[in-house]
């Protein structure tokens, strides 16, 4: 997660190249993907895609069984729908 995409993207470049190096496998830039998870502004977002080289992932996507949401707000209730569908239920 970074918290300034324009201004990291020089650094996070090097370090993907240098671990390249290390770990001696090659990584792909152009499939590498980046989520605006919690940016408030369209034009934000816009400015930010223009100036890197990553691909967009969608709006919602998972990491580690957590679904993430682009809104903080939205968290809880796209993680536990199913948990109250199933209390209803019983």
């Amino acid at each position: 997660i970074i918290e300034n995409p324009k201004d990291c993207t020089k650094k996070l470049l090097e370090l993907i190249n240098e671990f390249s190096k290390v770990a001696g496998y090659k990584i792909n830039i152009q499939k590498l993907s980046i989520s605006f998870l919690y940016t408030k502004s369209k034009q934000v977002e816009f400015e930010i895609e223009n100036t890197i080289p990553f691909t967009l992932a969608p709006p919602k996507m998972k990491h580690l069984g957590i679904n993430l949401t682009k809104y903080v707000k939205d968290l809880y209730a796209e993680n536990h729908k199913n948990d109250e569908q199933n209390q209803r239920t019983k």
